[in-house]
C-alpha cells in the first residue's frame, strides 16, 4: 500500500464531517436534548464539556448516552472551544481527553 492511499488530509476532513453528520441525523432527538441541556446548566461565558451535559441528563432521567452524535453537540454555533482539554470521568471514556467549550451567547 502506498502512502498516498493512507493520508489524505481533505479527504480525512470530509469523512469525518460525513461521519458526524450521519450520527447527527440518526439520533435528532436525542442530540437536540442534549444541546437543549447544555444551554440550561451552562450560562453565557462560562465552560463546559460533554461530561458536564451527560452528567446533567442521567439527574434529569434522560438517556445516558447519545452516541455517536455526541460529536456534534457543541456544533450549534452557541460555542467557541477554549483550546483546554481534560480527561473524562466517565468510566466507558477510559480518561479519553474532551474538550472545554465556552458559551458564547
Amino acid at each position: 500500500m502506498k502512502t498516498g492511499d493512507l493520508f489524505d488530509y481533505a479527504e480525512s476532513v470530509r469523512l469525518k464531517e460525513a461521519g458526524m453528520t450521519k450520527a447527527a441525523t440518526n439520533n435528532p432527538s436525542g442530540l437536540e436534548l442534549a444541546r437543549t441541556t447544555a444551554i440550561e446548566i451552562c450560562p453565557v461565558g462560562e465552560a463546559i464539556t460533554a461530561d458536564d451535559v451527560f452528567r446533567s441528563m442521567m439527574e434529569r432521567g434522560f438517556v445516558k448516552c447519545i452516541g455517536p452524535a455526541s460529536g456534534s453537540l457543541f456544533k450549534s454555533g452557541r460555542w467557541a472551544f477554549t483550546g483546554d482539554r481534560v480527561k473524562s470521568m466517565r468510566k466507558t471514556n477510559h480518561a479519553r481527553e474532551l474538550k472545554v467549550w465556552r458559551r458564547i451567547f
